[in-house]
């Protein structure tokens, strides 16, 4: 029994990168899909010596709404672009992705949203915590580089394990002008420890995947919004709630009732309204 035990937590130790991550090689949708009808430009980053591919999606001042006043109005009074970091399974072209980038979209904000290298189209090896933090620099860095964008009209959002890449990202560059982290967790250990099962095995020995959010935290140096669904079956609400009382700068916590994991967007207008408020409040005054 201890022979078949310890196998077992050899097994959790070298394999967790291929229980942990989930990469699709195929972009189901794209943001010209029906749904979104939104233009866009395949383009690719480099990282080391890889390619990621990414979609940038402009802006639509046209059609620019505040959903604060239910009216149209301009949210945004200077161009803003959004960096967006997906979660942990499939890749950009999942429909949760590309509606959280339209709902962007339509708040003003210009988009960029990527695979990280070993999803989708994009090149590398099987994605790591290390991998992945240097995947969003890249991202960081194209923005500036290629697209000119000034530090302070770039906001970081992060869905759930892309919250943790995002926090990352913002430590390291404050002069960012903001971060939003959406479904996110404390840490990678903690989030294991959710599943009962998990507690059988001693996580904080084996996971070397750690995203320490939580141990980061209290090092940003900017605004962010956190954003829970209060019936999240994935990452406990009480997270963010963790997170949140850490922050001691400018700090805003929406939860949205009776939301999951994914369907966080639902009910739209809630959700909506939480970054607008946030970009209102905290980055355009």
């Amino acid at each position: 029994m201890l022979l078949l035990y310890s196998s077992i937590c050899l097994f959790l130790y070298f394999r967790q990168r291929q229980l942990i991550y989930r990469p699709s090689p195929e972009l189901s949708l794209r943001p010209s899909a029906d749904e979104f009808d939104m233009p866009y430009e395949d383009v690719w980053i480099a990282v080391d010596k890889d390619q990621m591919h990414g979609w940038w999606i402009p802006a639509d001042e046209s059609k620019r709404f505040s959903v604060l006043r239910g009216e149209p109005a301009h949210v945004l009074t200077q161009p803003k672009v959004m960096l967006y970091f997906c979660g942990i399974g499939n890749n950009m072209g999942d429909y949760n992705y590309l509606a959280r980038a339209a709902a962007l979209r339509q708040l003003g904000f210009s988009v960029l949203v990527f695979d990280y290298r070993g999803y989708g189209r994009s090149d590398g090896d099987f994605p790591s915590e290390a991998q992945l933090y240097a995947d969003g620099e890249a991202a960081w860095t194209y923005l500036q580089d290629e697209k000119g964008i000034a530090a302070e009209d770039i906001l970081l959002y992060g869905e759930s394990m892309g919250g943790a890449i995002a926090l990352n990202l913002a430590v390291n560059h404050p002069d960012a002008g903001g971060l939003i982290m959406q479904s996110t967790f404390t840490s990678m250990a903690e989030t294991v420890k959710h599943n009962p099962v998990a507690n059988a095995f001693p996580i904080d020995w084996i996971l070397h995947e750690e995203f320490d959010s939580a141990g980061k935290i209290d090092r940003l140096n900017m605004p962010v919004l956190f954003i829970h669904g209060s019936k999240d079956s994935v990452v406990p609400v009480s997270m963010s709630r963790l997170m949140y009382q850490k922050v001691s700068g400018p700090k805003r916590l929406w939860i949205i009732p009776e939301a999951d994991h994914v369907s966080i967007y639902q009910p739209i207008f809630s959700y909506l309204k939480a970054v607008a408020q946030f970009t209102y409040d905290f980055i355009e005054k």
